[in-house]
């Protein structure tokens, strides 16, 4: 049952208008074979990731990785269902998080913060909620090497990932260090040039062999996993804690007062 949440802005429009972009070009044979290549990834990383509520946001396609995470309680965050074959547990936009303070546990952002307004205040409420030493998994386009050449070149076309601002790695890091986020993990992913997957398909495994995972200039996007710091006067809490409410006022819940979990 998919769950609208009652915000005080309602104007999603340029948002969804570029979610909505992102999805139908992740339905394209480039755009499906990166969305593989990533989605192998998450797997690695969510099956290493502990505790109890897992959100994902604004997913750009089906996340299948879930599937890999330990913690059952997963919910699929978006501010449009267009596009997306299994429905959304909540409606809500990602600057404005309808969940409580220190509560959930990860958060994965595929491509969220490049659709997100204003990437810097999504970063604070996802701070906010949460939980100490809490992990953050994103997965961003590379603004360097032959993606970022062809962003640049066809800017203009308002098409597919093209039209997002990328957000490069290292810059996220210090957007992240200034938010008390340590960085545990990070790899670029797909070394493959931004054209037809079936043109540009590295027959020989060449590209495979030359690239590198901290290498960005053959790197279609990235991949960062970053701890939450636990404050340096605070003792640190237990990893156990009393299971309670995750949403904040204004969300309308489903008729036996929980949220489905994605199992």
């Amino acid at each position: 049952m998919i769950m609208p949440v009652m915000v005080r802005n309602r104007d999603f429009h340029s948002g969804i208008a570029r979610l909505d972009m992102l999805r139908e070009w992740c339905g394209r044979p480039l755009g499906r074979h990166l969305a593989e290549a990533e989605q192998a990834a998450l797997r690695d990383v969510l099956s290493d990731v502990f505790g109890y509520h897992l959100v994902v946001i604004d997913p750009s396609c089906e996340i299948d990785s879930l599937q890999a995470s330990r913690i059952i309680h997963r919910i699929v965050q978006t501010r449009s269902s267009s596009g997306l074959a299994l429905r959304p547990d909540l409606l809500s936009e990602s600057e404005q998080l309808p969940y409580q303070s220190d509560c959930i546990d990860a958060f994965v952002l595929p491509h969220a913060l490049e659709i997100a307004e204003d990437p810097h205040q999504v970063l604070r409420e996802i701070d906010r909620c949460l939980v100490a030493e809490g992990h953050l998994i994103v997965l961003g386009f590379n603004p360097y090497g032959w993606w970022g050449l062809r962003r640049m070149l066809g800017r203009k076309q308002r098409a597919g990932p093209w039209a997002l601002r990328f957000i490069g790695l290292a810059r996220l890091k210090d957007w992240l260090s200034l938010l008390g986020f340590d960085t545990v993990h990070t790899r670029y992913l797909f070394p493959h040039p931004p054209w037809s997957y079936g043109l540009g398909r590295d027959r020989w495994g060449v590209l495979e062999r030359l690239h590198r995972e901290r290498w960005p200039l053959l790197a279609a996007s990235y991949l960062l996993v970053a701890k939450k710091r636990v404050a340096t006067l605070t003792p640190i809490k237990p990893r156990w804690r009393p299971r309670r409410a995750i949403l904040a006022g204004g969300v309308i819940e489903s008729r036996d007062g929980g949220l489905p979990g994605h199992g």
